[in-house]
């Protein structure tokens, strides 16, 4: 071989180092990555137990809060009817003309036997008046009334229940009575007290242009709703 051909030959191994890739550099660089596990590969280790760990406290957190924390107060019970506001009775207003009257009641006074009546009055200016007034039995109108408050009268006003008087100890109507005038289109009335006691009131009669109405009421707790005409609930069927 010449010297030029020599030379030739090492120029052409000099060069094919240089194309050719270093296969074992590249095999210990491929087992060095995969025996170092990637950043990402890292946080998932880390952070799935600690997303557990999360969860389980915050599930405890609730957990006792819920059993720490005062219960909602009840909420209270829906009333039936509407709201009723008895007027304040005048004693014995002057200048009053009894008109029609209707017996509610008898009682025993101590002398005699007495009845609690309602009347349409008419007062002072044409006011009209519902009052109550206990006669002598068997006495209509006039003639000497039962203690110092009778009659007892209050306004006819509002609607449907126009006027309305709770007996007393001592008054025109005993104590654990009360006496309704309606409107006329009132067929049935219920009365409820403070602690949503019934009271079924029953139909007297019809006085003026009202209906009227007694009940039997619990003493020292009067009405304090009432319901007119309640719709009957409806009867079961197969």
């Amino acid at each position: 071989m010449t010297d030029l051909e020599r030379k030739l030959a090492e120029a052409l191994r000099g060069q094919a180092r240089e194309v050719t890739p270093d296969l074992d550099a590249a095999w210990a660089e491929q087992q060095r990555r995969q025996r170092r596990p990637p950043r990402r590969r890292k946080v998932a280790v880390w952070g799935a137990p600690l997303a557990a760990v999360l969860v389980v406290l915050t599930s405890v957190l609730l957990a006792t809060k819920l059993n720490t924390a005062s219960p909602p107060p009840p909420q209270p019970a829906t009333q039936p009817g509407q709201e009723l506001v008895f007027a304040v009775p005048e004693i014995s207003p002057p200048s009053l003309d009894m008109g029609e009257s209707m017996a509610l009641v008898d009682f025993a006074g101590q002398t005699d036997n007495w009845t609690s009546r309602a009347v349409v009055a008419t007062g002072n200016a044409g006011k009209r008046m519902f009052c109550v007034e206990a006669l002598i039995k068997g006495v209509t109108s006039g003639g000497p009334t039962y203690g110092i408050e009778s009659p007892s009268c209050v306004p006819i006003q509002g609607s449907p229940v126009n006027g309305a008087y709770v007996g007393k100890k001592g008054g025109p109507l005993p104590e654990g009575k009360a006496v309704f005038l309606v409107d006329r289109v009132v067929q049935s009335l219920r009365l409820y007290d403070a602690a949503g006691d019934l009271s079924q009131a029953k139909v007297v009669g019809l006085l003026g242009s009202g209906r009227l109405f007694l009940a039997d009421v619990k003493p020292g707790s009067p009405p304090v709703r009432y319901e007119i005409n309640p719709t009957p609930a409806p009867s079961g069927g197969r």
